[in-house]
């Protein structure tokens, strides 16, 4: 093959393999980091829930790249099982601290864009409120409602035209 068609041929692997080195310094970071955690910094609870966090970041990352492992033979179907699983109870091992971890960001409710969870407690009134802020639900009922919905439910049923296929 000429350089150039063996160079494209090989793009969608070096893309794969760039993402599979970056996760890995990702990973190896996250745990040399939490290796030379000071306990003195904060203490050995905080330090769990780092250790924690970081091998449900790691077992995400594999569950997503699961067909890669298969494929290429670093991971049998039981292991596949057991990764699944195990992400699954990380995720219940992580989720009693998932609020205090976003809270030690210091995001404010405006920058998480959500009112679940907000700082005060008012989720509901929250939601409500944004609600009313949506151009869409300025007016009553809807600015689709005339053009789109009121044939079908006022008449009962619309003419379905479906568009012609460009096949």
């Amino acid at each position: 093959k000429p350089a150039l068609q063996a160079w494209n041929d090989s793009l969608i692997q070096m893309a794969r393999m760039s993402k599979a080195y970056s996760l890995m310094l990702l990973m190896r970071n996250f745990i040399t980091g939490i290796e030379e955690f000071d306990v003195q910094d904060a203490g050995p609870n905080e330090k769990q829930v780092l250790q924690d966090l970081a091998v449900l970041f790691g077992l995400y990352w594999i569950e997503k790249g699961m067909g890669e492992f298969l494929e290429d033979g670093y991971m049998s179907q039981t292991q596949a099982k057991w990764v699944r699983s195990a992400v699954l109870e990380m995720l219940d091992v992580v989720r009693p601290n998932a609020v205090a971890l976003v809270d030690a960001r210091d995001f404010s409710d405006f920058r998480l864009k959500s009112a679940l969870g907000r700082y005060d407690g008012q989720v509901y009134e929250h939601i409500l409120r944004y609600s009313r802020m949506d151009p869409l639900n300025q007016t009553e009922p809807g600015p689709g409602y005339d053009p789109h919905l009121k044939r079908v439910i006022v008449g009962g049923s619309a003419v379905y035209t479906p568009t012609a296929s460009r096949l």
